[in-house]
């Protein structure tokens, strides 16, 4: 098995079973970090959605997952095609959270961006429409 081949099968399985238990253990993401891992979530932090700062420790992502769960409930998190190359993996999917406290769903195209060294995963990037997860967070509107 190429290491491409492998970085992928380790990226779905952590999938489903994030998607499998609605996001209700985050050890699968544990398990296949290297503790310098580094995160970067294209909301930055903002007041919105303050857990997701960037991050540069596996502690540090824990307390990332744990904000996120804490705020939102997993819908669906449907994670379907993935590319690789070299120590690179590129998940592409689609998912939807409801805000805790507004009940607002955020249902959005994410796109996220692994590298692995020595088959953990050391640094993830991912992209989603902000502009919907920062309407389902706001209080108000629809």
């Amino acid at each position: 098995m190429t290491i491409e081949n492998e970085n992928v099968a380790t990226l779905k399985e952590a999938y489903a079973r994030w998607s499998g238990q609605k996001g209700a253990d985050s050890e699968c993401w544990m398990e296949i970090m290297s503790d310098d891992i580094s995160l970067d979530s294209l909301a930055n932090g903002s007041p919105e959605m303050p857990f997701s700062a960037s991050r540069s420790s596996k502690g540090e992502i824990l307390d990332y997952l744990e904000g996120l769960t804490r705020d939102w409930d997993m819908v669906s998190f449907d994670m379907k095609e993935f590319i690789a190359q070299d120590d690179r993996v590129v998940a592409i999917g689609r998912v939807a959270w409801r805000h805790k406290t507004t009940g607002k769903v955020a249902d959005t195209p994410k796109v996220d961006i692994w590298r692995f060294r020595d088959g953990k995963a050391v640094d993830f990037v991912e992209f989603y429409d902000t502009a919907r997860a920062f309407a389902a967070a706001t209080p108000g509107g629809e």
